[in-house]
């Protein structure tokens, strides 16, 4: 019942708050400032790759034109199929575009308005989802500060009571809190904006793998060794054996902070790039006046556009390669609205303003969401070190329970004890480092968007940081608690 809940909620938002239909209607617009013919239109949207959207083209087209049907009636069909839902973006656009064509209306005045209204409605759900997000990512902090101190508590309580399974009840605890948080880390993933922010290139992928992969291997060659010598405590082991994960996080976060710096100079690039090009007619002299101007972080890649565009380089292969160049899946949407609308006689001007002004509002939301990720982010690092170091002193005072009960007789019964075995919460604790790093890590990378490969770096960067401060609560309460308890165990006595 929950996994149909989520799926419903998952559809039901994301059906409203499509970035890609966003671009699909631009691509739709761009091409009919060509003043093209709607069956041609059509035909061009039904070659394009814009997964869903293209396929209902596709079927339009074939109804339409190799069927005979008509395309207003075949535009209907496709509609009826695609969905029940009456407030589908998809099935309104079908239906509406089937009147333009009865009607015999301007195509580019009819997509004109679509785009407004589309791009308006994308940007009212986007934020009513980053509200939505706050209120989970407030949960969620509250959530682990609560579960931290309920396991601590219950285990305390476990103790004095005098329970004979002390231990299996302090693994239920660690089984309950970790699947409530890892469900909810779900319910976080599929509720919230994607934000796909890297253009997919499978060499890079695969070399980004390979460095996963070789960090892993060395964190466990260090950790098994570590392990075997017990040259540390074993807290410090899970922290070490995930610090190599530094590499390849800080080097995800390097590209995702690139990605992000072309995206905010993309939107001038284009607009500057149509409004010369709808002058001058030239795709190489238009990019010779713009390489005019400085471009930031994305002038490298316009300069090897240009150059291929001389070479001979058919220019929808150029957009593609400059793209793939850039890495980022907003240059990609754009470029492939501009490059369609070169090729099918678009108003250059006006899709280069087009393509930009999306691209603007974009990283607005997106901005917006990184303000509020960041706040989130402090937080969890500081629970997660309070949450630690609570775990620490509970293996500490359990240690030292353990200790005292085993050096001083006790002729009563009437306050039964059973304390946790050292040897056990010792062997458990870096289960929980473990636990609550992965597991805050993966909220935080959920809460970000983005590229989620940089949830290595927060993997690793929460590991050692509540290693670190359960070996530091282990030594700071060793002078302390045992000078003070077992000294007074052994007055006592």
């Amino acid at each position: 019942m929950q996994l149909s809940l989520l799926k419903s909620l998952s559809v039901s938002d994301l059906k409203k708050n499509d970035e890609k239909f966003v671009y699909f209607v631009a691509y739709l617009y761009s091409i009919s400032t060509g003043e093209i013919l709607a069956i041609d239109l059509v035909k061009t949207a039904h070659a394009s790759s814009y997964g869903k959207y293209s396929i209902a083209f596709s079927d339009a087209y074939r109804l339409g034109v190799g069927w005979t049907y008509g395309l207003a009636k075949a535009l209907e069909m496709v509609a009826l199929k695609v969905s029940t839902d009456s407030g589908n973006q998809l099935k309104q656009l079908l239906v509406k575009f089937a009147q333009v064509i009865r009607l015999g209306d301007r195509l580019s005045t009819y997509f004109k308005a679509e785009l407004t209204g589309t791009l308006l409605s994308f940007t009212i759900e986007y934020e009513r989802k980053l509200e939505m997000q706050k209120l989970f990512l407030e949960m969620f902090y509250t959530l682990m500060s609560t579960a931290a101190f309920m396991i601590a508590a219950n285990s305390i309580m476990t103790m004095l009571t005098g329970a004979s399974s002390a231990e299996l009840i302090l693994v239920y605890s660690l089984l309950g809190v970790g699947s409530t948080m890892s469900i909810f880390v779900v319910m976080m993933y599929f509720l919230f904006p994607r934000d796909k922010l890297g253009y997919s290139r499978e060499d890079e992928d695969l070399k980004f793998r390979i460095k996963v992969y070789i960090s892993l291997g060395a964190g466990a060659g260090i950790g098994t060794v570590l392990l075997i010598s017990q040259v540390v405590p074993i807290s410090l082991i899970v922290g070490i054996s995930l610090a190599p994960l530094f590499y390849p996080g800080l080097l995800a976060r390097k590209m995702e902070q690139k990605i992000k710096n072309i995206n905010e100079w993309y939107p001038e690039f284009i607009r500057h790039f149509g409004e010369i090009l709808a002058t001058v007619g030239s795709i190489g002299q238009a990019l010779d006046a713009v390489l005019r101007s400085d471009f930031g972080p994305i002038q490298k890649y316009v300069i090897s556009l240009k150059n291929r565009i001389k070479n001979k380089v058919d220019q929808p292969h150029g957009f593609e390669l400059f793209s793939r160049d850039c890495g980022s899946e907003i240059v990609a949407n754009g470029n492939q609205v501009i490059s369609t609308a070169l090729d099918k006689g678009g108003d250059m001007n006006i899709t280069g303003n087009t393509v930009a002004n999306i691209t603007i509002k974009i990283n607005e939301l997106r901005g917006k969401r990184a303000q509020t990720v960041k706040t989130f982010e402090t937080i969890i690092i500081v629970l997660h070190v309070l949450t630690l170091g609570v775990f620490g002193l509970m293996n500490k005072l359990t240690s030292i329970f353990f200790e005292l009960m085993s050096s001083i007789e006790i002729t009563t019964n009437a306050f039964p004890l059973s304390p946790i075995d050292p040897g056990f919460m010792e062997m458990i604790l870096p289960i929980m480092i473990l636990m609550t790093s992965v597991l805050s890590a993966a909220a935080l990378m959920v809460s970000r968007g983005g590229l989620y490969k940089t949830v290595f770096f927060h993997i690793a960067l929460l590991a050692v940081l509540g290693s670190m401060t359960v070996f530091a609560m282990d030594i700071l309460m060793t002078d302390f608690l045992e000078a003070s308890i077992l000294d007074f165990g052994d007055t006592g006595a």
